[in-house]
């Protein structure tokens, strides 16, 4: 479980790129707003009512909620802020509203909350009162986590990419792996001995490697760790949820979670009415209400505050469980909220036609279209330039391009040979690292490696995790075709120069007999 939320944050920081931090800029105000206002209102509602409340209307056998005490009542309302990514995104690309400003905003509030819970962490021990008091000590602990871990930063920013080129040499994904784990918990042991949490170290690391031509790769490769590592962490949390308590105290856990929607939903569609000198991208009524509904639910690093809290003892165990489940509650209603979201808002749309956000500092420059090759040796080189001298029938533009190679000559840069194609650092066999960049609905695959086996299981895998798409390679036997094509291969081209010179044609070929299913779907229908 611990080693789950050091992956949970080495992955987060993995997603902070400068692209991504350029995002953040536009809904800024709005991300401090919607942090500090939930965490005031959140406080005062506990302090002022929630005691009494429960005395009065839901009285508890035990006892244990007894929140008049100042530093509860912010560690609760800390944890109360924070919203799920792993739910929200989901529910955000299904409804498709991504590209609106609603998406944009919420997409900003929650990399700032993920940035916040850092920070969070490191300070939670003083605001509880268990750190030290004397203020010597305090300027001594700051200055020694600042140098200390500042210059351990500095240190691997130049050592670190070294390190990995090394390991990336060697083409061996277990090493890479391996590396990826070691500099993750290693980080988290550095900044622990200089005083901060395991969990920043980690987070650290992550932002490190983040703008690097490796931070694909390390997420691909990870990914499986990342899930089992997060999933027995999610597992330790729901074992927190007490049943017979709960099934005990039920008035009380769901009066506890609509309370909880309801906080920070009012304080979300608050936080989004600033002034407009203050917010210039201030949203309308229409998106500010699906955000207040998206961001009213509980988040997965809220397990991490209350797991917390429950160490440094601010929290009772009966009551950590209680509000686990609070919170647990709050996230499985997330698809639900989407759903009224988008009944509500129609009540408030005075143009649903410009909702867009128009924002240059995209995540990707790749399309998520793109025809993707695998491999840029000999032969997928030679393929990448004959597809690039197509010409689109309605723009006359070129296609988007991406190759994926894993030779060392990319490890320092990304090869740009038009501006709408790229070669980059990266197992293209591996769909996570085409997924990584953007690449969701590829119009095509070139699968070009030298090594039979190596096309076998690119073709297998790709056409698991891409369908629809079509993937084309080459053999060097009828019977390497055989197998490419069970294995799920849409066309093969059999002997070594062929399938450069036949690159444009099949994919012609293929679009053109789309285009004619799609002519006789559409005689069927009328």
């Amino acid at each position: 479980g611990d080693f789950g939320i050091l992956f949970l944050l080495f992955s987060e920081g993995l997603e902070v790129s400068s692209q991504r931090l350029a995002k953040l800029k536009n809904y800024l105000p709005l991300g401090f707003a919607q942090i500090s206002l939930t965490t005031g209102v959140i406080t005062a509602a506990l302090l002022a009512g929630a005691p009494q409340f429960f005395d009065r209307f839901l009285p508890l056998d035990d006892g244990f909620i007894d929140i008049s005490n100042p530093t509860e009542a912010v560690v609760l309302a800390l944890a109360g802020t924070l919203s799920t990514s792993a739910f929200i995104f989901p529910v955000l690309k299904e409804r498709g509203w991504e590209g609106e400003n609603a998406g944009q905003a919420a997409t900003s509030i929650l990399l700032l909350q993920d940035l916040f819970v850092a920070p969070l962490l490191v300070i939670l021990p003083f605001v509880v009162g268990q750190g030290p008091t004397d203020y010597a000590a305090i300027a001594f602990l700051t200055a020694k986590a600042a140098i200390g871990f500042g210059f351990v930063m500095f240190v691997l920013s130049k050592v670190l990419q070294q390190i990995f080129r090394v390991v990336a040499k060697t083409q061996s994904a277990e090493t890479f792996v391996a590396l990826s784990l070691l500099v993750s918990v290693g980080m988290g042991a550095v900044a622990k001995s200089l005083g901060l949490t395991d969990t920043a170290g980690a987070f650290a690391a992550g932002i490190l490697l983040a703008n690097t031509n490796f931070r694909a790769q390390i997420q691909a490769d990870i990914l499986p760790f990342k899930g089992i590592l997060l999933g027995i962490f999610f597992m330790d949390a729901g074992s927190l949820f007490d049943s017979e308590l709960v099934l005990a105290e039920l008035p009380t856990v769901l009066t506890g979670a609509i309370s909880l929607i309801l906080l920070k939903g009012i304080t979300v569609a608050a936080a989004t009415r600033v002034p407009r000198w203050m917010e210039p991208n201030r949203l309308e009524p229409y998106d500010a209400v699906k955000l207040a509904f998206l961001l009213s639910g509980g988040g997965e690093f809220a397990f991490v505050v209350l797991a917390l809290a429950e160490k440094l003892d601010v929290l009772p165990k009966d009551l950590g469980g209680l509000l686990t489940a609070i919170v647990l509650i709050t996230m499985a209603v997330t698809p639900l909220l989407g759903i009224a979201a988008s009944s509500v808002s129609k009540n408030f749309s005075f143009d649903q036609l410009s909702h867009t956000f128009d924002d240059d500092s995209s995540e990707s420059f790749v399309a998520d279209d793109a025809i993707v090759v695998c491999g840029y040796g000999e032969v997928g080189k030679a393929v990448f330039e004959k597809l690039g001298d197509l010409k689109d029938e309605d723009t006359g533009h070129p296609p988007s391009l991406v190759a994926f190679d894993m030779s060392p000559m990319l490890m320092n840069s990304i090869l740009m040979p038009t501006p709408s194609s790229a070669v980059m650092f990266g197992d293209s066999a591996n769909p996570e690292v085409i997924l990584a960049h953007g690449v969701e609905k590829p119009r095509a695959l070139f699968v070009s490696y030298d090594d039979h086996e190596q096309v076998m299981s690119a073709v297998a895998r790709l056409r698991f995790s891409f369908p629809e798409a079509p993937i084309f390679t080459r053999a060097q036997s009828r019977f390497e075709a055989q197998e490419l094509m069970e294995a799920g291969a849409t066309e093969i081209v059999v002997e070594f120069d062929e399938l450069p010179r036949s690159a444009q044609a099949l994919l012609l070929k293929v679009e053109e007999e789309k285009k004619v299913l799609l002519e006789d779907s559409v005689v069927i229908n009328v």
